[in-house]
């Protein structure tokens, strides 16, 4: 004898609710994933940025010990630096290494050049100031008419006196610091225009998000509206050779 099969209305019902969870999670995933993707591509550029701060901290810590064998010249201390900029510049898929370090130096160069409105690249000699030069400097035919500091049997010289001026000892105002600032250029997409909108400020929408307006900052129009990112590094090393004061 056959048993009569019961159909429960409640089950049959479950099923169109099914339907509308998935919609649900279409939608949350629609409004998520834009936001996960800049998050995803956020930590990349970070990682990125990371890497490139190492390069300029090394180049830094080269160029000043090549201001400290040249007289702590800017000049000097700037070719250096240029030098140590060539891997964000090298096109890997060039397989001449000489050819691909020539196009990439020949690139470092012409975009840390400081033109009217641009500068990538900025070298700053922090110390010896100015008023180091106004304590110790001395004049000589033998510096080729150069102020300098002298360099020599500074183990033997006073510690304990300080400059009038500076407040340093000769030993102190031996000591050079330069200050290095190199823009680096984004890689990651949609990251400019993430950064311009964070350090510049919001372009259109109500005022409560701070739009851009006519007044910004002097990094938002030098480095982050260009799509770039200021490095900023120090490096300090003691002078092989007498200071010689910047002319000018």
């Amino acid at each position: 004898m056959s048993v009569p099969t019961r159909i429960h209305p409640r089950r049959l019902g479950r099923r169109p609710r099914l339907h509308r969870q998935s919609g649900a999670t279409m939608v949350e995933f629609a409004i998520v994933s834009p936001f996960a993707l800049l998050f995803v591509l956020g930590i990349i550029q970070l990682g990125l940025m990371y890497s490139a701060k190492q390069v300029v901290n090394e180049g830094a810590f080269l160029a000043a010990r090549a201001g400290a064998v040249h007289n702590a010249q800017v000049d000097e201390i700037r070719k250096v630096m240029v030098r140590s900029l060539v891997p964000f510049y090298q096109d890997t898929t060039n397989t001449n290494d000489l050819t691909r370090l020539t196009l990439a130096l020949a690139s470092a160069t012409t975009d840390t050049t400081c033109g009217l409105t641009s500068c990538f690249l900025n070298v700053e000699v922090v110390n010896p100031a100015p008023a180091a030069f106004d304590d110790f400097g001395i004049n000589s035919s033998a510096a080729g008419g150069h102020t300098y500091i002298p360099n020599d049997n500074l183990e033997y010289r006073p510690h304990s006196y300080k400059g009038p001026t500076s407040g340093q000892s000769i030993q102190d105002a031996n000591a050079l610091r330069i200050k290095v600032t190199y823009a680096y250029e984004l890689k990651v997409p949609l990251m400019r225009s993430v950064f311009k909108a964070i350090m510049c400020g919001i372009g259109t929408g109500v005022d409560a998000f701070g739009k851009g307006g006519g007044s910004v900052s002097d990094d938002c129009a030098a480095f982050y509206s260009q799509g770039r990112v200021p490095l900023v590094t120090y490096a300090t090393v003691q002078m092989q050779t007498p200071a010689w004061k910047p002319d000018g």
